[in-house]
């Protein structure tokens, strides 16, 4: 089971210390493309941090709106297929310069909080990703919910796919996970977190904490 990250979000996280200390916890790394949070800057010194620390590193593209953290619904109502597919291209073909300047190559793309959600949804958001990622890359895996529409329309698309599952994220009956508006959307306890692995490992390939999630690097020790 490898454990994903979702890193080059924070600032101080990077300069604190704390993006280290999870790098040394994880066996993949998302980074940020500076665009729903962090800095072009970020993902640069982030992606060092990467290459020390011998994590393999994927790009994490998402929407540009920062003020939302990336996690606001914009297909259909600020951008279409065609535009995803297009925003997607970019911040991987700049993650994959940052990568490549710190003696790294990209081992997959994620795309990240509404993008994501979406896609997990909506099959036509997910084939505009992959679109966007074979523009710039050909050889690397989309990670993808498990269970969902993504998995499969990735696939249809050439890729190979990680299949995801989240400790600490709460799922609903559909197997999609709990809007963050809801005030049980996010599991807080490492025990629940260590739970949640067992019983979601047998069908993904990598599971996710958020390194923005409360207990976070207790959460990842609880999985190690």
């Amino acid at each position: 089971m490898l454990i994903n990250c979702d890193l080059g979000e924070s600032e101080l996280m990077a300069a604190d210390g704390r993006q280290q200390r999870i790098l040394s916890m994880i066996q993949l790394a998302n980074v940020c493309c500076g665009e729903h949070a962090g800095s072009r800057d970020l993902t640069k010194l982030t992606m060092r941090q990467c290459f020390d620390a011998k994590v393999k590193t994927g790009a994490h593209p998402g929407y540009p709106d920062p003020e939302h953290f990336g996690r606001r619904p914009l297909f259909g109502v600020e951008y279409d297929a065609q535009q995803i597919s297009e925003l997607v291209s970019a911040q991987v073909a700049f993650a994959k310069e940052a990568a490549e300047e710190a003696g790294l190559a990209l081992y997959h793309v994620k795309p990240h909080g509404a993008l994501y959600n979406e896609a997990a949804e909506n099959g036509e958001v997910a084939e505009a990703i992959a679109k966007g990622v074979r523009k710039v890359l050909r050889d690397v895996f989309l990670v993808g919910l498990a269970k969902s529409v993504m998995v499969g329309v990735f696939r249809r698309q050439g890729f190979v796919v990680l299949r995801e599952a989240f400790a600490d994220r709460r799922y609903t009956a559909e197997g999609l996970l709990v809007p963050r508006s809801s005030p049980d959307a996010l599991i807080h306890d490492p025990e629940e977190a260590h739970r949640q692995m067992l019983q979601l490992k047998r069908f993904s390939d990598t599971i996710c904490v958020h390194s923005d999630s409360p207990n976070s690097l207790q959460m990842l020790k609880a999985l190690n």
